[in-house]
């Protein structure tokens, strides 16, 4: 495996504390001072891999999307069937590792400025698309075309909406709580479903392997 370049372990350092830095104090809390301050280096230093605070939150972005992005294929790696596929989406944008309270408050704090970055919303449409094309690839080979686009579309807006919900409470919504919800609408959709339900339940399964 090639070795990093100093510029690449460095960006990604950076980025990761600025993350990390989100989680606990929003958009307005997290300054390139305070970034630098943790990672024992100068503001110039900083500036030198960013350029300006709009570009390290945005790569700040990116690194959690990429461990999110992660979780996603991981579990779909695993999966034999396409119910699996389709609940592979959903368990991991609720991972035990990810779905936290301080994680959905530094998603809300970065999401607000979406209508005001482009780059945060390039960001933001790729994360949807993704997230579409998994869902869709899979209801496709359950359902017909125009339903599976619609169940597509309800389970990445119930995705949003409970990240969004989360982030907005001081105390979170637990991923049981999450799940259950989605699990309902599908239900409703998909009454009685056995490959459904026993889809859902092999991939809880791999879900306490990989995170017990």
């Amino acid at each position: 495996m090639p070795r990093k370049n100093l510029k690449s372990v460095r960006t990604e350092e950076y980025s990761r504390t600025a993350f990390e830095l989100l989680c606990e104090h929003g958009v307005s809390g997290t300054t390139v001072d305070k970034v630098a301050t943790v990672a024992g280096v100068s503001k110039t230093n900083v500036l030198h891999y960013f350029g300006n605070k709009t570009k390290l939150l945005e790569m700040a972005l990116r690194y959690g999307n990429a461990d999110l992005a992660g979780e996603v294929r991981a579990l779909l790696r695993r999966s034999h069937t396409p119910w699996e596929r389709v609940y592979s989406v959903i368990f991991a944008n609720f991972s035990k590792q990810y779905f936290t309270p301080k994680l959905a408050h530094a998603w809300m704090s970065l999401c607000a400025e979406v209508p005001h970055q482009k780059a945060y919303q390039r960001i933001q449409t790729a994360i949807h698309r993704r997230m579409r094309s998994n869902l869709v690839d899979a209801l496709s080979k359950i359902t017909d075309g125009e339903t599976s686009e619609r169940v597509a579309l309800s389970i990445s807006v119930m995705i949003d909406g409970l990240w969004m919900r989360s982030g907005l409470q001081s105390e979170g919504i637990s991923r049981e709580t999450a799940l259950a919800l989605i699990e309902a609408h599908l239900n409703a959709l998909f009454p009685g479903d056995k490959d459904r339900l026993a889809a859902r339940k092999r991939i809880a399964e791999i879900c306490d392997i990989l995170h017990p």
